[in-house]
């Protein structure tokens, strides 16, 4: 195998590798992403592998389940941006011959635009976001299907219909095993987990199982449940009446809709409601150090609102005086 030139290549070449694969476990594949990028001469900081997996898969890429330790790549799609003139973006699977489809595509008849994304030091590089402009949406079908594709007419609007609406999972017994120095309560209005000796509280515990995984509960009236760490930590939100949710109108005529949807950076998402979110650009949020939010781009109001209902938020809008100093990015 011949090494990349640099890490946005590489992107390219590790969703080859997964689209090729198809799927397996989700423990097997957090080491071979990061066996990967060290065998091509990067250096991954800690959790670098399981934050690669959780962004390919809001970008629609792969799916995971954690739970269930299982992974698979996603069928590829064609899909239309929201209120984006005319653009539409292919995500999913990139195999050898659904990439020289689109590479003969390009040379011939194609609009694509291949746009890089950036990626951080000790971060792993994502593969490019491939854009298609279209001039009428009634041939993006015949497009999605010379390609090799499947047409959704908009994934990121469809997506909101198949927001579950947070809630604890089924009962469960309390925090057990080995739990010492290890149990954790999150606090919400530090936005963290902070350790305790007790489970004798309503609120949202963690703490490492016996292969050291984090395992995650819920304590509501008394009684513990299993759950999602995002939706438990939503719930938990919810409860202490907490709003991590903010969403600002564009500026421009015609664009009072469409806007930005700011996340508290230590309430992600969970990953439905992330890919619904992503899907919107077909980007991954750009990142506030300054101001702790994560930011997504050309999010439809209408979406905006679907994400917070379901996570049981009052969906903040924000004026653009106000959403200045949120929204410097890194």
């Amino acid at each position: 195998m011949t090494r990349p030139m640099n890490g946005t290549e590489f992107g390219g070449v590790l969703l080859r590798w997964l689209s090729e694969t198809r799927g397996g476990k989700a423990t097997v594949l957090r080491d071979g992403v990061r066996g990967q990028a060290q065998a091509w001469g990067l250096e991954p900081k800690e959790y670098a592998d399981w934050d690669w997996m959780r962004r390919a898969a809001a970008l629609g890429l792969i799916d995971v389940d954690l739970r269930a330790d299982r992974w698979s790549v996603a069928p590829p799609v064609l899909t239309r941006l929201p209120h984006a003139d005319g653009l539409a973006v292919l995500t999913g699977a990139r195999t050898a011959r659904v990439s020289a489809r689109v590479e003969e595509a390009a040379q011939e008849w194609l609009e694509l635009i291949a746009v890089p994304h950036r990626s951080e030091t000790g971060e792993i590089p994502l593969p490019d976001t491939l854009l298609i402009q279209y001039e009428d949406p009634e041939t993006l079908r015949e497009t999605a299907g010379l390609l090799g594709a499947r047409y959704v007419p908009c994934a990121a609007m469809q997506l909101t219909k198949l927001l579950p609406q947070a809630a604890p999972g089924p009962e469960s017994a309390p925090p057990g095993g080995s739990t010492v120095h290890t149990l954790e309560k999150y606090e919400p209005r530090l936005q963290r987990f902070v350790p305790v000796e007790r489970d004798d509280e309503d609120g949202l515990y963690r703490w490492r199982g016996g292969d050291y995984a984090r395992l995650t509960r819920l304590r509501s009236n008394g009684v513990f449940h299993t759950v999602e760490h995002e939706t438990g930590l939503y719930l938990e939100l919810a409860r202490h009446r907490t709003g991590v949710l903010r969403w600002r109108p564009e500026a421009g005529e015609g664009r009072a809709g469409i806007g930005r949807l700011f996340v508290d950076r230590y309430a992600p998402l969970p990953a439905l409601h992330e890919r619904a979110a992503v899907l919107c650009s077909g980007f991954p949020p750009s990142v506030s150090r300054q101001a702790q939010t994560r930011a997504y781009d050309n999010v439809p109001r209408t979406v905006a609102e679907a994400i917070a209902a379901s996570l049981r938020q009052n969906l903040e809008t924000m004026t653009r005086a106000v959403a200045a100093t949120v929204g410097r990015t890194k």
